[in-house]
Order: C-alpha cells, then sequence, then structure tokens
C-alpha cells in the first residue's frame, strides 16, 4: 500500500478511534458491496466521509461498459462507436430540435447513447471505429430496461486516440453495421437505415400511452405513484407495434412518441382520451389509419425477445397521392 493510501487510513483510524485492522475490514467490505466498480483509493476514500473526513477525492477511473449499472453518476467511459443512426430532427413546441443515436462497444460488451440537439455538433464528424471519450455521463434503464448512458451539461465527449478492440462474442461477430439506407423491405438486415413509402397493415392490442416517473422511467400506478419516488408528475411514453408493408415485403414495426404523434396527428395526451376503455384496432380504423400510406423511416433491430428482425421507426410523413402520381409521372418523362 503506498503512501498516500497508509496516511489516509491512519486518518480515519485516529478519528475513529478504530483499530487499523478494523479500518482495513471496513474498506474491503466497500470493496465487495460495489462489486469491484470503485478502487481501494474510491472505498478509503468513501469509508473517510462516513467518518467525517473530506479526505482528497480519487481520481475517477473509466469505467467497462459491464460494470455500468442504472443511475450511476459521472461515468467515464472511454469506447469504441460502432454503429451512428441518422441525426433525426423534430420540433418540441416552437422550439426545433435533433437527435442522433451511437451505439458503443468495449472489450466488454455495448451501450447506446442518445446525443440531443447542440451536443450533435460535438459527434458529427465522428465514424464507425472512431473511438470516444466520455466524461461525466449518467446511466439510466431505457426502452425495456436496457441500460442506455446520457449527456448532462456538464458532461464531456471527445474523440480518443485508445485502441479499442470490441471482442464481441463468437454469435455477434458475424453481424455487420451499415449505414446504408434501404428503399424496400424486401432485402432489409439487422442495422439497415430504411426508408420506405407504405402501410400499417395491423397492430398488436397493446396500450399505446404509458405513464413513466421522469427520474428512473419506469411506469406509475394509477395514482401516478413510482415505486422508487413516489408521487410524481409522470412522462408520457406512446408505442404502437404491429406490422409494416411497402408491397414487396412486410416487417413488425414499433412507433415510439413523435412517430406515433405524427402517425396519428394528435398530441399525447388527446391520444390517452382517445383511447380509454377503446381497443386499439377499432379506433386505428376509426382514425382510418390502415387506409393511409406513409413515407416512414427508421432502423432494423433484432427484438431481443423473439430474435425476430423488426423495423423502428423514427419518422413518419403522410403521402399526397396526387403528388406521388405527378412525380412518378416527371420521373417517367426524363
Amino acid at each position: 500500500m503506498d503512501d498516500k493510501k497508509t496516511a489516509q487510513i491512519e486518518e480515519i483510524v485516529q478519528k475513529t478511534g478504530l483499530k487499523h485492522e478494523d479500518i482495513l475490514k471496513q474498506i474491503e467490505a466497500k470493496e465487495r458491496e460495489f462489486e469491484g466498480l470503485v478502487s481501494r483509493d474510491g472505498a478509503i476514500y468513501m469509508i473517510g466521509k462516513e467518518a467525517g473526513l473530506d479526505l482528497a477525492k480519487p481520481k475517477v477511473e473509466n469505467l467497462k461498459i459491464k460494470n455500468i449499472v442504472p443511475n450511476m453518476r459521472q461515468i467515464n467511459l472511454v469506447a469504441k462507436i460502432i454503429f451512428i443512426s441518422p441525426i433525426r430532427t423534430f420540433k418540441k413546441g416552437d422550439a426545433d430540435g435533433k437527435v442522433l443515436n451511437l451505439t458503443l462497444g468495449d472489450t466488454t460488451g455495448t451501450i447506446s447513447i442518445s446525443i440531443w440537439n447542440e451536443d450533435v455538433e460535438k459527434v458529427k464528424d465522428l465514424t464507425t471505429e472512431d473511438v470516444i471519450e466520455i466524461k461525466n455521463g449518467y446511466s439510466k434503464n431505457g426502452y425495456l430496461g436496457k441500460i442506455e448512458l446520457v449527456l448532462t451539461s456538464r458532461s464531456e465527449i471527445e474523440k480518443s486516440d485508445e485502441m479499442i478492440d470490441t471482442q464481441e462474442p463468437a454469435q455477434q461477430k458475424s453481424k455487420t453495421y451499415r449505414n446504408t439506407t434501404q428503399h424496400s423491405l424486401k432485402t432489409i438486415k439487422e442495422f439497415d437505415n430504411v426508408k420506405i413509402k407504405g402501410c400499417l397493415a395491423s397492430v398488436y392490442e397493446k396500450k399505446i400511452v404509458h405513464n413513466l416517473c421522469p427520474e428512473c422511467r419506469k411506469k406509475t400506478d394509477d395514482a401516478n405513484n413510482c415505486q422508487v419516488h413516489g408521487k410524481v408528475i409522470p412522462t408520457k411514453f406512446l408505442i404502437i407495434s404491429g406490422t409494416i408493408d411497402d408491397g414487396q415485403g412486410r416487417v413488425n414495426a414499433v412507433f415510439f412518441n413523435d412517430a406515433v404523434e405524427s402517425l396519428l396527428q394528435k398530441k399525447a395526451d388527446e391520444i390517452e382520451i382517445d383511447t380509454k376503455n377503446t381497443q386499439i384496432t377499432k379506433y386505428l380504423t376509426d382514425e382510418q389509419i390502415f387506409a393511409k400510406d406513409f413515407e416512414i423511416e427508421g432502423t432494423i433491430k433484432k427484438n431481443r425477445l423473439t430474435g425476430s428482425e423488426e423495423l423502428h421507426i423514427r419518422v413518419v410523413n403522410e403521402l399526397n397521392i396526387g403528388t406521388e402520381i405527378k412525380d412518378n409521372i416527371k420521373e417517367l418523362e426524363v
């Protein structure tokens, strides 16, 4: 043990009156409690803080992806970019926004991170295979409980010279992370970006509007109580699951949030009122959604439960059939 650690432990001994070996046992217990997520320096700092001492904070070490759990703060991570989604633009009230998603990997696993608004400029020149360093991020439970990284106003993200071998498991090595755009559902593969013209062919009878705790993103009860954070003002999470058909192929599809509002041309609160005590298929039939053609953009991903491919939809625009016919005629005339 180096002189610095020895001196810090001696401070704790003097402050608490405990024996040196008792403090060492507390430090070892703290390391076991966090299952390797804190260093020896970190454990000493935490024991000292509990004793009322303001020891010098240990240097924050870079985490491995496998050690990231929900609700961790001040995450430092060095990882390789293995997938970059297209930038999606949207409106929130009178403001314009944009977002893109990265999938990051290291020797222990993969994790996703959403980059929002002005932070998009920080990553616009990055490509797959680039290695980046993220400082002061935090983690949360995302869709289907999958852990995601989040940037805050204090977070930093920059390119790193470090070499990362992602060492994907054998069953994953055949995956190809592609940034190509497919215009037909006939030839789609996992991680393809898709931009097609098609229709909603069917839906699954599942609730569209879900109330989530704004802190942990877990579902609240009917009285807006979160099991972790108590009474909250919930955020609305929208989801429609079904199948999409473009005339050449059909695929399972999932619409999220903005895509649901674009599909229905309504806001979350209005959708919640309209669908209360109503079957989803009947509601969408009454709204004539099955009779409409749309331009749809999204990414092909594997459903973690079924293993089948599905289209995660980001953008939905209703097609004007008259305009489409005129455009097709112009193309034939050229």
